[in-house]
Protein backbone atom coordinates (compact mmCIF):
# COMPACT_ATOMS: atom_id res chain seq x y z
CA UNK A 1 0.00 0.00 0.00
CA UNK A 2 1.61 3.22 -1.21
CA UNK A 3 1.40 6.52 0.64
CA UNK A 4 0.26 8.90 -2.10
CA UNK A 5 -0.37 12.59 -1.59
CA UNK A 6 -1.95 15.28 -3.74
CA UNK A 7 -1.36 19.02 -3.46
CA UNK A 8 -4.16 21.34 -4.61
CA UNK A 9 -4.74 25.07 -4.23
CA UNK A 10 -8.40 25.21 -3.14
CA UNK A 11 -8.86 28.93 -2.52
CA UNK A 12 -11.32 29.40 -5.42
CA UNK A 13 -13.47 26.37 -4.55
CA UNK A 14 -13.67 26.57 -0.78
CA UNK A 15 -17.44 27.09 -0.90
CA UNK A 16 -18.12 24.08 -3.16
CA UNK A 17 -19.45 20.88 -1.57
CA UNK A 18 -17.60 17.94 -3.18
CA UNK A 19 -18.32 15.31 -0.50
CA UNK A 20 -20.34 13.15 -2.90
CA UNK A 21 -17.61 13.16 -5.52
CA UNK A 22 -19.03 10.16 -7.42
CA UNK A 23 -22.27 12.05 -8.11
CA UNK A 24 -20.47 14.27 -10.61
CA UNK A 25 -18.83 17.67 -10.78
CA UNK A 26 -20.67 19.96 -8.31
CA UNK A 27 -19.84 23.05 -10.33
CA UNK A 28 -16.09 23.62 -10.16
CA UNK A 29 -13.24 23.50 -12.65
CA UNK A 30 -12.61 20.10 -14.18
CA UNK A 31 -9.03 19.95 -12.89
CA UNK A 32 -10.05 20.41 -9.26
CA UNK A 33 -12.89 17.92 -9.59
CA UNK A 34 -10.65 15.24 -11.13
CA UNK A 35 -8.11 15.69 -8.34
CA UNK A 36 -10.76 14.83 -5.78
CA UNK A 37 -12.31 12.04 -7.86
CA UNK A 38 -9.07 10.19 -8.61
CA UNK A 39 -7.70 10.72 -5.09
CA UNK A 40 -10.90 9.35 -3.55
CA UNK A 41 -10.78 6.20 -5.68
CA UNK A 42 -7.06 5.63 -5.15
CA UNK A 43 -7.77 5.91 -1.41
CA UNK A 44 -9.60 2.58 -1.64
CA UNK A 45 -6.32 0.75 -2.19
CA UNK A 46 -3.68 3.21 -0.94
CA UNK A 47 -3.09 5.61 1.93
CA UNK A 48 -4.00 8.95 0.36
CA UNK A 49 -3.53 12.43 1.79
CA UNK A 50 -4.52 15.73 0.27
CA UNK A 51 -2.65 18.92 1.08
CA UNK A 52 -5.03 21.83 0.45
CA UNK A 53 -4.76 25.58 0.99
CA UNK A 54 -8.28 26.02 2.37
CA UNK A 55 -10.60 23.69 4.24
CA UNK A 56 -13.87 22.63 2.65
CA UNK A 57 -16.53 19.96 2.25
CA UNK A 58 -14.33 17.23 0.78
CA UNK A 59 -14.78 13.45 0.18
CA UNK A 60 -14.26 11.08 3.09
CA UNK A 61 -11.67 8.30 3.14
CA UNK A 62 -8.59 10.54 2.91
CA UNK A 63 -6.48 12.58 5.28
CA UNK A 64 -6.53 16.34 4.73
CA UNK A 65 -3.80 18.81 5.70
CA UNK A 66 -4.53 22.54 5.39
CA UNK A 67 -1.34 24.45 4.52
CA UNK A 68 -0.64 28.07 3.48
CA UNK A 69 1.16 26.99 0.30
CA UNK A 70 3.42 24.45 -1.34
CA UNK A 71 6.60 25.14 0.70
CA UNK A 72 4.72 24.26 3.88
CA UNK A 73 3.12 21.27 2.18
CA UNK A 74 6.53 19.96 1.08
CA UNK A 75 7.83 20.17 4.65
CA UNK A 76 4.76 18.37 5.98
CA UNK A 77 5.08 15.66 3.31
CA UNK A 78 8.62 14.97 4.48
CA UNK A 79 7.52 14.74 8.12
CA UNK A 80 4.62 12.44 7.18
CA UNK A 81 6.87 10.25 5.03
CA UNK A 82 4.69 10.47 1.96
CA UNK A 83 5.99 8.19 -0.81
CA UNK A 84 4.62 9.83 -3.96
CA UNK A 85 3.27 13.26 -4.89
CA UNK A 86 0.71 14.20 -7.56
CA UNK A 87 0.95 17.86 -8.54
CA UNK A 88 -0.67 19.96 -11.26
CA UNK A 89 1.61 21.41 -13.92
CA UNK A 90 1.08 25.04 -12.89
CA UNK A 91 2.82 24.38 -9.57
CA UNK A 92 6.09 23.20 -11.08
CA UNK A 93 7.90 26.39 -12.07
CA UNK A 94 7.08 28.46 -8.94
CA UNK A 95 8.11 25.58 -6.66
CA UNK A 96 11.00 24.04 -8.59
CA UNK A 97 13.55 24.67 -5.81
CA UNK A 98 11.37 22.90 -3.26
CA UNK A 99 10.82 20.02 -5.68
CA UNK A 100 14.58 19.58 -6.12
CA UNK A 101 14.91 18.97 -2.39
CA UNK A 102 12.05 16.47 -2.11
CA UNK A 103 12.64 12.78 -1.50
CA UNK A 104 9.40 11.62 -3.11
CA UNK A 105 8.96 11.01 -6.85
CA UNK A 106 6.56 13.51 -8.41
CA UNK A 107 3.79 12.81 -10.92
CA UNK A 108 3.01 16.03 -12.78
CA UNK A 109 -0.66 15.90 -13.83
CA UNK A 110 -0.99 18.22 -16.82
CA UNK A 111 -4.64 19.13 -17.27
CA UNK A 112 -3.57 22.16 -19.28
CA UNK A 113 -0.95 22.79 -21.95
CA UNK A 114 2.31 23.80 -20.27
CA UNK A 115 4.51 26.64 -21.43
CA UNK A 116 8.06 25.80 -22.48
CA UNK A 117 9.51 27.03 -19.22
CA UNK A 118 7.43 24.46 -17.34
CA UNK A 119 8.21 21.69 -19.83
CA UNK A 120 11.94 22.33 -19.44
CA UNK A 121 11.64 22.38 -15.66
CA UNK A 122 9.84 19.03 -15.69
CA UNK A 123 12.44 17.53 -18.03
CA UNK A 124 15.34 18.76 -15.92
CA UNK A 125 13.98 18.09 -12.42
CA UNK A 126 15.20 14.64 -11.28
CA UNK A 127 12.26 14.27 -8.88
CA UNK A 128 9.68 14.45 -11.70
CA UNK A 129 9.11 10.80 -12.56
CA UNK A 130 6.16 11.29 -14.92
CA UNK A 131 4.56 14.09 -16.88
CA UNK A 132 1.00 12.80 -17.20
CA UNK A 133 -1.17 14.08 -20.02
CA UNK A 134 -4.95 13.62 -20.01
CA UNK A 135 -5.32 12.56 -23.66
CA UNK A 136 -3.36 10.80 -26.36
CA UNK A 137 -3.42 13.94 -28.51
CA UNK A 138 -1.87 16.05 -25.78
CA UNK A 139 0.77 13.36 -25.24
CA UNK A 140 1.69 12.97 -28.93
CA UNK A 141 2.17 16.68 -29.37
CA UNK A 142 5.08 16.56 -26.92
CA UNK A 143 7.06 14.20 -29.12
CA UNK A 144 9.83 16.68 -29.96
CA UNK A 145 10.07 18.07 -26.41
CA UNK A 146 12.69 16.80 -23.95
CA UNK A 147 9.96 16.00 -21.42
CA UNK A 148 8.55 13.34 -23.77
CA UNK A 149 11.00 10.85 -22.26
CA UNK A 150 9.10 11.23 -18.97
CA UNK A 151 5.64 11.61 -20.48
CA UNK A 152 2.65 9.29 -20.42
CA UNK A 153 -1.10 9.76 -20.56
CA UNK A 154 -4.10 8.67 -18.54
CA UNK A 155 -7.57 9.78 -19.60
CA UNK A 156 -9.93 11.76 -17.41
CA UNK A 157 -12.83 9.80 -15.98
CA UNK A 158 -16.49 9.70 -15.01
CA UNK A 159 -18.36 7.41 -12.62
CA UNK A 160 -20.50 6.04 -15.44
CA UNK A 161 -22.70 3.88 -13.20
CA UNK A 162 -24.35 7.08 -11.98
CA UNK A 163 -25.43 8.00 -15.51
CA UNK A 164 -28.50 6.47 -17.20
CA UNK A 165 -27.87 3.40 -19.36
CA UNK A 166 -30.62 4.33 -21.82
CA UNK A 167 -31.35 8.08 -21.78
CA UNK A 168 -34.79 8.88 -23.22
CA UNK A 169 -33.53 11.57 -25.59
CA UNK A 170 -34.95 15.04 -26.17
CA UNK A 171 -38.16 15.86 -28.00
CA UNK A 172 -37.47 19.56 -28.52
CA UNK A 173 -34.79 20.99 -30.82
CA UNK A 174 -32.47 21.92 -27.98
CA UNK A 175 -28.83 22.76 -28.64
CA UNK A 176 -26.63 22.77 -25.53
CA UNK A 177 -23.34 24.45 -24.75
CA UNK A 178 -21.52 23.51 -21.54
CA UNK A 179 -18.36 25.11 -20.24
CA UNK A 180 -16.94 28.18 -18.62
CA UNK A 181 -18.12 31.45 -20.17
CA UNK A 182 -14.67 32.85 -20.84
CA UNK A 183 -13.03 33.69 -24.15
CA UNK A 184 -10.74 30.64 -24.03
CA UNK A 185 -13.72 28.27 -24.12
CA UNK A 186 -15.12 29.79 -27.31
CA UNK A 187 -18.82 30.29 -26.53
CA UNK A 188 -18.71 33.49 -28.61
CA UNK A 189 -18.21 31.40 -31.76
CA UNK A 190 -21.46 29.51 -31.21
CA UNK A 191 -23.20 32.75 -30.24
CA UNK A 192 -22.07 34.36 -33.50
CA UNK A 193 -23.61 31.58 -35.59
CA UNK A 194 -26.74 31.08 -33.51
CA UNK A 195 -28.92 33.29 -35.73
CA UNK A 196 -27.93 31.16 -38.76
CA UNK A 197 -28.94 27.99 -36.90
CA UNK A 198 -32.32 29.43 -35.87
CA UNK A 199 -32.93 30.64 -39.40
CA UNK A 200 -32.59 27.02 -40.65
CA UNK A 201 -34.37 25.44 -37.65
CA UNK A 202 -36.82 28.02 -36.22
CA UNK A 203 -37.79 25.73 -33.32
CA UNK A 204 -34.18 25.53 -32.07
CA UNK A 205 -33.37 26.72 -28.57
CA UNK A 206 -29.89 27.28 -27.14
CA UNK A 207 -29.27 26.17 -23.55
CA UNK A 208 -26.07 27.37 -21.89
CA UNK A 209 -24.73 25.46 -18.88
CA UNK A 210 -21.84 27.33 -17.33
CA UNK A 211 -20.80 30.66 -15.92
CA UNK A 212 -18.00 33.15 -15.87
CA UNK A 213 -17.50 32.04 -12.26
CA UNK A 214 -16.84 28.36 -12.93
CA UNK A 215 -13.13 28.67 -12.10
CA UNK A 216 -13.44 31.48 -9.57
CA UNK A 217 -16.58 31.97 -7.48
CA UNK A 218 -15.62 35.57 -6.73
CA UNK A 219 -15.06 36.68 -10.34
CA UNK A 220 -17.00 39.87 -11.25
CA UNK A 221 -19.88 39.50 -13.71
CA UNK A 222 -21.45 41.94 -16.15
CA UNK A 223 -25.06 43.24 -16.14
CA UNK A 224 -26.39 40.04 -17.73
CA UNK A 225 -24.91 38.02 -14.86
CA UNK A 226 -23.37 35.39 -17.14
CA UNK A 227 -19.73 36.38 -17.77
CA UNK A 228 -17.14 39.06 -17.10
CA UNK A 229 -18.19 42.59 -18.10
CA UNK A 230 -15.70 42.60 -20.97
CA UNK A 231 -16.83 39.23 -22.36
CA UNK A 232 -20.51 40.16 -22.00
CA UNK A 233 -19.91 43.25 -24.17
CA UNK A 234 -18.49 40.91 -26.82
CA UNK A 235 -21.42 38.51 -26.55
CA UNK A 236 -24.22 41.07 -26.29
CA UNK A 237 -24.78 41.66 -30.05
CA UNK A 238 -25.39 37.92 -30.52
CA UNK A 239 -27.29 36.88 -27.37
CA UNK A 240 -29.47 39.93 -26.67
CA UNK A 241 -32.33 41.80 -28.29
CA UNK A 242 -33.53 45.12 -26.95
CA UNK A 243 -31.06 44.91 -24.09
CA UNK A 244 -32.41 41.56 -22.88
CA UNK A 245 -31.31 37.96 -23.46
CA UNK A 246 -32.94 36.51 -26.57
CA UNK A 247 -36.05 34.39 -26.01
CA UNK A 248 -34.44 31.41 -27.74
CA UNK A 249 -31.37 31.38 -25.42
CA UNK A 250 -31.56 30.04 -21.87
CA UNK A 251 -28.68 30.48 -19.42
CA UNK A 252 -28.72 27.84 -16.67
CA UNK A 253 -25.59 28.94 -14.82
CA UNK A 254 -23.16 26.48 -13.26
CA UNK A 255 -24.86 23.21 -12.32
CA UNK A 256 -23.83 20.37 -10.02
CA UNK A 257 -25.10 16.79 -9.98
CA UNK A 258 -28.55 17.99 -11.09
CA UNK A 259 -27.13 18.70 -14.54
CA UNK A 260 -27.63 15.05 -15.54
CA UNK A 261 -31.36 15.71 -15.79
CA UNK A 262 -30.82 19.00 -17.60
CA UNK A 263 -28.41 17.54 -20.17
CA UNK A 264 -31.03 14.93 -21.03
CA UNK A 265 -33.00 17.74 -22.73
CA UNK A 266 -30.28 18.17 -25.38
CA UNK A 267 -30.49 16.93 -28.97
CA UNK A 268 -27.11 18.33 -30.00
CA UNK A 269 -24.20 19.60 -27.91
CA UNK A 270 -21.49 22.09 -28.80
CA UNK A 271 -18.33 22.30 -26.68
CA UNK A 272 -15.40 24.70 -27.02
CA UNK A 273 -16.05 25.73 -30.63
CA UNK A 274 -12.48 27.03 -31.07
CA UNK A 275 -10.78 23.93 -29.63
CA UNK A 276 -8.19 26.23 -28.06
CA UNK A 277 -6.54 24.80 -24.97
CA UNK A 278 -8.63 21.62 -24.79
CA UNK A 279 -6.46 18.79 -23.50
CA UNK A 280 -9.42 16.43 -22.99
CA UNK A 281 -12.93 17.98 -22.76
CA UNK A 282 -15.00 16.73 -19.85
CA UNK A 283 -18.12 18.37 -21.29
CA UNK A 284 -17.89 16.22 -24.43
CA UNK A 285 -17.56 13.11 -22.24
CA UNK A 286 -20.62 13.99 -20.16
CA UNK A 287 -22.79 14.76 -23.18
CA UNK A 288 -21.67 11.45 -24.68
CA UNK A 289 -22.85 9.64 -21.55
CA UNK A 290 -26.30 11.15 -22.14
CA UNK A 291 -26.35 9.92 -25.73
CA UNK A 292 -25.99 13.44 -27.16
CA UNK A 293 -23.81 13.87 -30.29
CA UNK A 294 -21.11 16.48 -29.76
CA UNK A 295 -19.98 19.09 -32.28
CA UNK A 296 -16.54 20.60 -31.72
CA UNK A 297 -13.27 21.52 -33.41
CA UNK A 298 -11.07 18.78 -34.84
CA UNK A 299 -8.07 19.54 -32.65
CA UNK A 300 -6.61 18.57 -29.28
CA UNK A 301 -8.15 16.34 -26.64
CA UNK A 302 -11.70 16.22 -28.10
CA UNK A 303 -10.27 14.11 -30.94
CA UNK A 304 -9.88 11.30 -28.39
CA UNK A 305 -13.29 11.86 -26.81
CA UNK A 306 -15.42 12.36 -29.95
CA UNK A 307 -15.19 9.88 -32.81
CA UNK A 308 -15.82 11.93 -35.92
CA UNK A 309 -18.91 10.78 -37.81
CA UNK A 310 -19.57 8.04 -35.22
CA UNK A 311 -20.30 9.75 -31.90
CA UNK A 312 -20.34 13.36 -33.07
CA UNK A 313 -18.86 15.76 -35.60
CA UNK A 314 -15.38 17.30 -35.60
CA UNK A 315 -15.01 20.25 -37.96
CA UNK A 316 -11.86 21.89 -39.31
CA UNK A 317 -13.14 25.45 -39.80
CA UNK A 318 -15.32 27.42 -37.39
CA UNK A 319 -17.59 28.36 -40.29
CA UNK A 320 -18.54 24.66 -40.54
CA UNK A 321 -20.15 24.72 -37.07
CA UNK A 322 -23.68 25.85 -38.03
CA UNK A 323 -23.95 23.31 -40.86
CA UNK A 324 -22.95 20.48 -38.49
CA UNK A 325 -25.50 21.52 -35.86
CA UNK A 326 -28.29 22.03 -38.39
CA UNK A 327 -27.57 18.68 -40.03
CA UNK A 328 -27.83 16.82 -36.73
CA UNK A 329 -31.04 18.60 -35.73
CA UNK A 330 -32.65 17.54 -39.01
CA UNK A 331 -31.37 13.94 -39.06
CA UNK A 332 -33.16 12.09 -36.28
CA UNK A 333 -32.00 8.58 -37.24
CA UNK A 334 -28.36 9.60 -37.65
CA UNK A 335 -28.43 11.59 -34.44
CA UNK A 336 -29.83 8.67 -32.42
CA UNK A 337 -27.26 6.27 -33.87
CA UNK A 338 -24.46 8.64 -32.93
CA UNK A 339 -25.89 9.00 -29.44
CA UNK A 340 -25.91 5.24 -28.82
CA UNK A 341 -22.35 4.95 -30.13
CA UNK A 342 -21.29 7.79 -27.84
CA UNK A 343 -22.64 6.03 -24.75
CA UNK A 344 -20.77 2.82 -25.59
CA UNK A 345 -17.54 4.67 -26.41
CA UNK A 346 -17.46 6.77 -23.24
CA UNK A 347 -18.31 3.86 -20.94
CA UNK A 348 -15.62 1.66 -22.48
CA UNK A 349 -12.81 4.24 -22.49
CA UNK A 350 -13.39 6.65 -19.63
CA UNK A 351 -15.17 4.82 -16.82
CA UNK A 352 -13.51 5.49 -13.45
CA UNK A 353 -12.59 1.82 -12.95
CA UNK A 354 -10.80 1.70 -16.33
CA UNK A 355 -8.95 4.92 -15.58
CA UNK A 356 -7.96 3.95 -12.03
CA UNK A 357 -6.50 0.69 -13.36
CA UNK A 358 -4.25 2.82 -15.57
CA UNK A 359 -3.25 4.97 -12.59
CA UNK A 360 -2.37 1.82 -10.65
CA UNK A 361 -0.05 0.68 -13.45
CA UNK A 362 1.75 4.03 -13.49
CA UNK A 363 2.10 4.04 -9.69
CA UNK A 364 3.62 0.56 -9.74
CA UNK A 365 6.10 1.57 -12.46
CA UNK A 366 7.20 4.66 -10.56
CA UNK A 367 7.49 2.70 -7.33
CA UNK A 368 9.74 0.20 -9.10
CA UNK A 369 11.91 2.99 -10.48
CA UNK A 370 10.96 2.23 -14.08
CA UNK A 371 11.31 4.98 -16.67
CA UNK A 372 8.46 5.89 -18.99
CA UNK A 373 8.37 4.09 -22.34
CA UNK A 374 7.79 6.67 -25.09
CA UNK A 375 5.32 5.67 -27.81
CA UNK A 376 6.33 7.32 -31.08
CA UNK A 377 3.34 6.16 -33.13
CA UNK A 378 1.56 8.95 -35.01
CA UNK A 379 -2.21 8.47 -34.77
CA UNK A 380 -3.27 11.45 -36.85
CA UNK A 381 -3.19 15.20 -37.12
CA UNK A 382 -0.27 17.46 -38.11
CA UNK A 383 2.39 15.67 -36.07
CA UNK A 384 4.67 14.56 -38.90
CA UNK A 385 6.84 17.69 -38.71
CA UNK A 386 7.30 17.18 -34.97
CA UNK A 387 8.33 13.57 -35.58
CA UNK A 388 10.96 14.67 -38.11
CA UNK A 389 12.21 17.30 -35.66
CA UNK A 390 12.46 14.66 -32.93
CA UNK A 391 14.57 12.44 -35.19
CA UNK A 392 16.84 15.33 -36.17
CA UNK A 393 17.45 16.09 -32.49
CA UNK A 394 18.84 12.59 -32.02
CA UNK A 395 21.87 13.68 -34.07
CA UNK A 396 24.46 14.92 -31.52
CA UNK A 397 25.22 18.28 -33.15
CA UNK A 398 21.47 19.03 -33.63
CA UNK A 399 20.35 18.37 -30.06
CA UNK A 400 20.10 22.12 -29.52
CA UNK A 401 17.11 22.37 -31.90
CA UNK A 402 13.99 23.74 -30.16
CA UNK A 403 10.63 22.03 -30.54
CA UNK A 404 8.25 23.04 -33.33
CA UNK A 405 5.87 24.56 -30.76
CA UNK A 406 8.72 26.70 -29.43
CA UNK A 407 9.45 28.02 -32.95
CA UNK A 408 5.75 28.66 -33.55
CA UNK A 409 5.31 30.52 -30.29
CA UNK A 410 8.42 32.63 -30.94
CA UNK A 411 7.23 33.50 -34.45
CA UNK A 412 3.77 34.53 -33.24
CA UNK A 413 5.25 36.63 -30.46
CA UNK A 414 7.60 38.34 -32.92
CA UNK A 415 4.78 38.98 -35.42
CA UNK A 416 2.66 40.47 -32.65
CA UNK A 417 5.42 42.82 -31.48
CA UNK A 418 6.37 43.93 -35.00
CA UNK A 419 2.91 44.37 -36.55
CA UNK A 420 -0.15 43.88 -34.35
CA UNK A 421 1.03 45.85 -31.32
CA UNK A 422 1.99 48.99 -33.34
CA UNK A 423 -1.36 48.87 -35.18
CA UNK A 424 -3.29 48.63 -31.91
CA UNK A 425 -1.27 51.48 -30.43
CA UNK A 426 -2.16 53.67 -33.43
CA UNK A 427 -5.87 52.81 -33.12
CA UNK A 428 -5.87 53.69 -29.42
CA UNK A 429 -4.55 57.20 -30.04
Amino acid sequence: MTRICFYLDTRTIRSVDVRDVDAGNPGMGGTEYLFFLVAAHLARTHEVAMYVTHDGAFPEGMTYHVVPGFPEAAAAMARNREEMLVLRESEIWPNRRHLDRMSQPVLVWAHNYSNHRTLRACAQCPKVARYLCVSREQYENLRDEAVFQKADYVYNAAVTRNWPLDPPGAAADNVFYMGSLIQAKGFHVLAKYWKDIVRAVPTARLHVVGSGRLYDRDAPLGPLGIASPEYERWLAPHVTEGGKVRDDIIFHGALGAEKIGVLGQAKVAVVNPTGVGETFCLSAMEFGLMGVPVVTRNVGGPVNVVRNGVTGILYDRESDLPRAVIGLLKDEAGRRAMGQSAIAHIRAQFDIDVVIARWETIIREVQAGLAATPDYAVTGGPKGLKEWNRKLKRIPFLRWLPSIDYWTHAARKRFHSLFLKPIRNLRSR
